[in-house]
């Protein structure tokens, strides 16, 4: 078996990992299960990467076969099982992303700082333009955890929908804030020709 490291599951592995740790499947079982789930929410699920991370996973002893049968013309059906490394591994991993915040380098961040090379009329009109994006998708957020509900889906298989709409709220407040301190000028629009001309007058 090959060593494996914390990070090389990748989500798509986890997720895998996840839908066997209850029980033994095939990967149809395992699509449908996603499906079911919404883990599209979470990572890109397509036919073609949960078989090339199934097939990666038994390559690395994380999930072996438990059967394989063939019901007439059909094809064949490879019913697989999470191994004991498979349960360490997946266990570890999930303890590292949940006790261990992580250091991210989402992109607003980067373009809140750097807002002030911008225009101000022309900063505002994208904040504001952010503003609209993300209330529709807290619209499409509060949709799918009324649908999750209604179906009767456990609250803790969509947990991640609730943090995502939370993050959300937090950015939106502070774009708001952001743009009614930049419109009142309680923050004023820095001067590119005074700030060159400090830093030039620093280093002479």
């Amino acid at each position: 078996m090959r060593s494996v490291g914390r990070n090389t599951l990748t989500a798509m592995a986890l997720a895998v990992l996840e839908s066997l740790h209850e029980c033994p499947r095939h990967p149809y079982e395992i699509h449908q299960l996603m499906q079911e789930r919404e883990v599209w929410r979470m990572v890109k699920v397509t036919p073609g990467s949960l078989y090339h991370t199934i097939e990666r996973l038994a390559r690395d002893g994380l999930i072996e076969v438990v059967e394989t049968s063939r019901a007439g013309r059909r094809p064949e059906r490879t019913i697989y099982r999470m191994t004991e490394a498979g349960q360490d591994a997946f266990a570890e991993r999930l303890r590292a992303m949940i006790g261990e915040p992580a250091t991210e380098y989402p992109q607003y961040p980067v373009a809140v700082g750097m807002l002030h090379e911008l225009q101000r009329d022309d900063a505002l009109t994208q904040l504001k333009r952010r503003t609209i994006a993300l209330e529709a998708q807290l619209a499409a957020d509060h949709v799918v955890e009324k649908r999750l509900t209604e179906n009767g889906v456990h609250p803790l298989y969509w947990a991640d929908v609730e943090l995502r709409r939370r993050q959300r709220e937090t950015e939106l407040d502070f774009t708001r804030d952001l743009i009614d301190r930049i419109t009142t000028k309680r923050v004023t629009w820095p001067n590119r020709e005074q700030h060159s001309e400090k830093q030039t007058e620093q280093h002479s």
